[in-house]
């Protein structure tokens, strides 16, 4: 299992090596960052599609393995459509599950975790999602996730993923999670690059 996330991890640094310009916002820097990018043989809409389609990411994300679309009384939302300001239930496996998974593959009940967010940008016109944690007081804990997309050739798209931990908990989030959390962005971003090229 260690030498498969290595393998992911250092796939995802070689292709870093070879990647175009960023398209994610400038942020400033916090006590970690966790990130992944990889190009994907596949239209740009078809990967927006996929990101934002949360009902299925058990059938390919070994990292997030729930995504839950709520309103702000954290009631699910009947369509599951992703609507700025609205709320995320995240069931996450940090370190990630061992690719591949589908729906049926059982979860690390050690590796578990959740997370509950806050949707602060859904742009279908320049492909940008984001959310931002809401577990804790922003002076104490402040991490937003930012996932970008953008074309990079005939058909091709490039994967953005960052987020970057601020607040004083962020140094007990590093000293727990860093390392599994990295391999859960690039476990995500190969996993869909994977899922998009099918």
């Amino acid at each position: 299992m260690i030498r498969i996330a290595s393998i992911l991890t250092l796939l995802c640094t070689s292709i870093v090596a070879q990647s175009p310009p960023s398209s994610l916002p400038p942020t400033d820097p916090g006590i970690f960052t966790a990130q992944a990018s990889i190009i994907i043989d596949a239209p740009i809409e078809a990967v927006w599609a996929i990101l934002l389609d949360f009902p299925k990411y058990p059938q390919w994300n070994p990292f997030v393995r729930s995504q839950t679309v709520t309103n702000t009384l954290w009631i699910p939302t009947e369509d599951q459509v992703a609507y700025e300001n609205f709320r995320l239930i995240i069931q996450a496996q940090i370190p990630p599950l061992t690719p591949p998974v589908n729906e049926n593959t059982p979860p690390n009940p050690f590796h578990a975790q959740t997370a509950f967010e806050n949707i602060t940008k859904i742009d279908a016109v320049n492909h940008q999602a984001f959310w931002r944690s809401i577990m804790l007081p922003q002076e104490i804990l402040d991490s937003e996730r930012m996932q970008v997309l953008s074309v990079v050739g005939v058909g091709k798209t490039y994967y953005e993923a960052r987020e970057v931990f601020k607040g004083p908990a962020s140094y007990v989030v590093d000293a727990l999670f860093a390392e599994g959390l990295q391999k859960g962005f690039s476990a995500q971003a190969v996993a869909l690059k994977a899922r998009a090229e099918m």
